[in-house]
């Protein structure tokens, strides 16, 4: 049996397979930048009853967040879920742990996201669990029964690209488990919104809502739009028909209030003569229009909110781009935002029930407080949730700027990460220009010059130096069409020069910074007229109620790239489905073969040229605006000619919106998906999800060539930052492991602008997120973790039991070499050019890929301390030695087992670059030699203290002694003064110390005060560091006489307790 044993351990330790680029991408992770400066869109706001500090924010495009302490901190509580789009969240009144979640985002936006249903927490947030309604993909408004809270109501606005889906009102009476349609009108109806009587929840009004949305209109109502009552608690309902308009309606927000309880408010969207604002005084019976005001902007889809007053039955107010309010019952209506102190595009209100003028809002810029119904507010800068449609990089140096426009944010600017401890924060980005923020790029040969646009290409050209900005929008001449240009238009530089790329309907050029165009082409897109389309099954007149004014104009080119193999070789992609392409720099364009499968009005996402093949063309299609949510990626290396499928296995609802090749390997892909940033080693055979980010949808992807960093876009989270992907291209370079290829690391040490690191002064409500680990960013493989002799016997033992076998008795040899082993260690290796090991990094027993980072610094002098203490100040900070000096480094990984030491692989060299200039060779080593200094010293401090103990033990044991004389007690307490006199000298004046008085500086005090500077430096030593240094030097090597005589002198009273027979004494061995 023990032979059985002892092969299964071997079999066991047979070492696992080599990495691949999957298993690479576990140890990488993504990396948050924020910004949160400007926030981004909320839909809902809801408030625990009983602890009005707790908030649950629903954002539009951006997930779940939950405060406890009103705002100063936000954590997110649905990020991994299916769905980051979100139209509502409801707290259980009767119930307050049990929160809802309706997802899919209720306005109608060209930018919308769709949800997955409804969900429920029985525990604030916590846990989640799926409560159905999947297909309603739109939820407007979740009402919860103050009586019972097993009734729940969901207002299910339903597909907004297609018919169908879980549509219309639902009524759950068993806490969720099933769902009753209660209120249906047809397959294009749904309900937007819904309220119960504040008295008698038996009482329910509802708001239906007709609409359709695709990528060439909004017909936004129709004859179905209506208000609907019902008495029953939802079981039959009628619609209301008395004072409301009998033309098209569109969307319509509905308010109650409890200072009135028969009193319905109503906004409706509609004809001019027909729409506005409507009171009922009869609990919703008939209807009475007191005013044509309703939401504006970008049509009331996006708006229409209504919340009432629980204080005065006069006052209500209407979400829109300007905070409204009426305060005479909806005749009259005004802005009720004073200044400039709160973004506009409102969507979500909450009030206080105790105090009316306290109120939360939410924006497209976030969310807002005012503790005086709006005559001032107070922003809450700590929520990352920016929309981003583009993102840019430049090369500034050390570190890269990232440039994104955001969603009716602008266009912001910010570090890829900074120079100090604190990462990357709110004061670090600069907004150069207001808007819809939409395409960016920077150029190439400047990296003061940035290029963005506001919303349908409006085009600027931006100067970093100056913060100025000039518009350089292509005009049309004289008889030709007017451009139309893509809401996103998209903006493209050469990869051959700094030729500047936008594109309309046609694609124009600049080659002096946007100083003059010319056009390239003639219209590359279909060219349709979008009144003659069809909107649910038919063509409508050109006088329904269509939003576009809220669309981008349509029949557009939507992206664009020349090819960085073959100059002159571009595609451009078209909104209405096509693609072209030219092989002269446009003087000759043909139309591309359709994408196989995919409808031919297809939005053409990307058209991204191939890295590696002249001919090489990649092709993003989006149709989820026809409710078809297929991932299309197409790969053609022939010009367009013919397409391939590079899909894969990436699954349905993963949108592509952008793709990016490697420049090494042309295997290696990134896309922005609709769930998250993907990657691909195999060209696309399989796709794996990058980690590090919650569902959310990636809009943008860039690759920054010289640092080999990925950076996203999203459209909600702002931007994410995937560090030195290098080592995905080193998939299986190191089988047997060992460290994959390094990134030249930036030699700086990080400044600390607020006194300490962190944010000792600002509170925590001061948003930053953080660099990357300071120094050197080292992967590396560890086929398998190294094991003990107990845990591989436990191994082998197992497999026995699982076999139902006799595990044999393993012997008490065996048991007793398991009891002396010392356990395993992985260690890292840093050497300098020279070959000399300079540090040992501890890294954890685990099989796989992992990252660690070396910090370019000599290991601390400090004495080993194991005891950990119980609190830290924050400027205390932790034992550190010297930077090393700039230059070449290498790391091998290296395994300690009972075997001895084993290096794998071989060493991967990288640069220490330094970020300023100096003589840093000559610090480096100054400050080396001040480190050994230090060393020696405080080792020599430690042993004082350690020979303190031995001496309170040795006075001790004295009395414990049956030959101890009168002399030998005299003789050991003779040892305190002397200890005390040697600490003097080498730490400073205890005794005028303990009275707060000045000392003259100690040995100790100067080496230390000089070293622990230089420390945290890259500068050479001043000269009166040097001084310090070298009269320490010079005073230890005379004091170090004097210890070693003391030392002599405490083992001369050791040996004479020994003879007196005392018991054992600390560092007192026996014979």
């Amino acid at each position: 049996m023990r032979s059985v044993l002892t092969l299964l351990i071997a079999l066991l330790t047979l070492p696992v397979t080599a990495q691949t680029a999957e298993e690479i991408s576990k140890a990488l992770s993504l990396r948050a930048i924020g910004p949160a400066v400007m926030g981004g869109r909320i839909a809902d706001i809801a408030v625990h009853p009983d602890k009005p500090r707790t908030w649950y924010i629903a954002v539009g495009s951006g997930n779940v967040w939950k405060t406890t302490n009103a705002g100063v901190t936000f954590t997110p509580i649905f990020d991994d879920k299916p769905s980051y789009s979100i139209g509502d969240v409801a707290v259980d009144p009767s119930n307050p742990d049990v929160v809802w979640v309706g997802t899919g985002e209720n306005v109608s936006g060209r930018h919308v996201a769709w949800g997955d249903g409804v969900y429920r927490s029985r525990n604030g947030g916590k846990t989640w669990e799926h409560m159905g309604l999947e297909a309603s993909e739109h939820i407007g408004k979740i009402l919860i029964d103050p009586r019972n809270s097993n009734r729940i109501f969901v207002a299910a606005e339903g597909p907004l690209w297609s018919a169908g889906g879980d549509r219309g009102l639902y009524r759950s009476d068993d806490g969720g488990a099933t769902w009753d349609a209660v209120l249906t009108i047809d397959e294009n109806t749904g309900v937007t919104d819904v309220e119960f009587h504040p008295e008698n929840p038996d009482v329910l009004y509802a708001a239906t809502y007709e609409r359709r949305r695709h990528v060439w209109s909004l017909l936004a109502g129709g004859p179905n739009s209506g208000i609907h009552k019902s008495t029953d608690g939802g079981t039959t309902w009628r619609r209301i028909t008395a004072g409301l308009p009998t033309a098209d309606i569109g969307k319509i927000g509905l308010a109650v209030t409890p200072a009135d309880p028969d009193r319905v408010f109503a906004t409706l969207e509609g004809e001019s003569s027909t729409r506005g604002f409507h009171i009922s005084y009869d609990q919703g019976e008939s209807f009475e229009r007191r005013s044509s005001y309703t939401s504006g902007g970008t049509g009331p889809h996006y708006y229409q909110e209504l919340e009432a007053n629980p204080k005065d039955p006069d006052t209500v107010y209407q979400m829109d781009v300007w905070l409204h309010v009426t305060r005479d019952g909806g005749h009259t209506f005004e802005e009720l935002e004073t200044g400039w102190g709160k973004h506009s595009d409102n969507h979500a209100m909450w009030i206080d029930p105790h105090d009316a003028n306290h109120m939360l809002v939410g924006t497209d810029g976030g969310l807002y407080e005012t503790f005086d119904e709006g005559q001032t507010f107070r922003h809450f800068p700590n929520l990352p949730i920016s929309q981003f449609y583009k993102v840019a990089v430049n090369n500034r140096a050390p570190f890269y700027d990232v440039l994104g426009g955001a969603q009716d944010l602008g266009t912001l600017m910010g570090p890829s990460r900074t120079l100090n401890r604190e990462g990357v924060r709110n004061r670090d980005w600069y907004v150069p220009l207001g808007a819809d923020g939409q395409g960016v790029a920077f150029d190439p040969e400047n990296d003061e010059i940035a290029y963005m646009a506001t919303q349908q290409g409006n085009w600027y050209r931006h100067n970093k130096i100056t913060e100025e900005v000039i518009d350089i929008q292509p005009q049309a001449a004289p008889g030709e069409p007017a451009e139309r240009w893509n809401w996103d238009a998209p903006i493209s530089i050469s990869p051959h020069s700094n030729r500047v790329y936008v594109a309309s309907q046609r694609l124009w050029a600049s080659d002096d910074q946007g100083h003059s165009w010319t056009a390239l082409s003639g219209d590359l897109t279909r060219d349709q007229n979008r009144y003659e389309l069809e909107m649910m099954g038919r063509v409508w007149s050109v006088d329904a109620l269509y939003h576009n004014g809220a669309m981008s104009k349509y029949s557009t080119i939507t992206g664009m790239s020349e090819s960085p193999v073959a100059a002159g070789v571009i595609y451009v992609g078209t909104d209405d489905g096509l693609i072209q392409v030219t092989g002269d720099g446009g003087e000759n364009w043909s139309e591309a073969a359709p994408l196989p499968g995919v409808d031919p009005q297809a939005f053409i996402n990307d058209v991204e040229t191939s890295a590696h093949a002249a001919d090489g063309v990649f092709a993003l299609a989006d149709v989820h605006k026809k409710g078809d949510f297929t991932p299309y990626l197409f790969y053609s290396g022939d010009r367009g000619r013919s397409w391939r499928s590079i899909r894969g296995d990436l699954g349905d609802g993963v949108i592509a919106w952008m793709i990016r090749q490697d420049q090494e390997q042309e295997n290696l892909l990134f896309l922005a998906g609709e769930n998250g940033l993907y990657f691909s080693a195999n060209f696309g055979e399989n796709w794996h999800r990058v980690p590090g980010a919650p569902t959310i949808a990636f809009r943008d992807v860039v690759i920054q060539d010289r640092d080999d960093d990925v950076v996203g876009a999203t459209f909600g989270r702002g931007f994410y930052v995937l560090d030195d992907y290098a080592p995905l291209r080193a998939a299986g370079s190191v089988p047997e492991g060992g460290v994959l290829p390094v990134r030249d690391a930036h030699w700086y040490i990080p400044s600390v602008p607020m006194q300490a690191p962190g944010k000792p002064t600002l509170g925590d409500d001061d948003f930053t997120t953080p660099n990357p680990d300071h120094g050197a960013l080292i992967t590396y493989y560890l086929p398998e973790a190294p094991q003990t002799m107990r845990q591989e016997r436990h191994a082998a033992e197992k497999e026995i039991r699982q076999q139902a076998g006799d595990v044999p008795f393993p012997g008490w040899d065996r048991i007793g070499e398991e009891m002396s082993e010392a356990s395993p260690r992985v260690l890292m290796a840093i050497r300098d050019a020279s070959g000399r090991t300079v540090r040992w990094l501890d890294l954890p027993n685990r099989a796989g890929v992992h990252r660690t980072s070396w910090d370019m610094r000599l290991p601390a002098p400090d004495p080993v301390n194991l005891t950990v203490p119980d609190f830290v100040t924050p400027w205390s900070g932790s034992a550190q030695g010297p930077l090393v000096a700039p230059g070449r480094y290498a790391a091998q990984l290296v395994v300690l087992s009972r075997d001895g030491a084993r290096a794998l692989g071989e060493p991967a060299e990288f640069d220490l670059r330094p970020v300023y200039p100096g003589d840093h060779a000559t610090t480096a080593r100054l400050h080396e030699q001040a480190r050994d200094i230090v060393r020696r010293i405080d080792m020599t401090n430690a042993e004082l203290g350690q020979l303190g103990d031995r001496i309170r033990h040795m006075r001790a044991a004295a009395e414990l002694a049956p030959a101890a004389t009168p002399a030998l007690f005299a003789q050991v307490d003779a040892l305190q003064g002397a200890l005390f006199n040697l600490r003097q000298e080498l730490s400073g004046d205890r005794v005028r110390g303990s009275y707060s008085e000045f000392t003259p500086p100690s040995i100790r005090g100067r080496a230390g005060r000089a070293a622990g500077s230089l420390f945290d430096t890259t500068q050479p030593p001043t000269m009166t560091q040097r001084e310090g240094l070298h009269l320490a030097a010079t005073q230890f090597a005379d004091f170090a006489g004097r210890y070693q005589a003391f030392v002599q002198t405490v083992q001369a009273a050791e040996e004479a307790l020994e003879a007196a027979g005392a018991p054992w004494t600390p560092g007192r061995g026996g014979n």
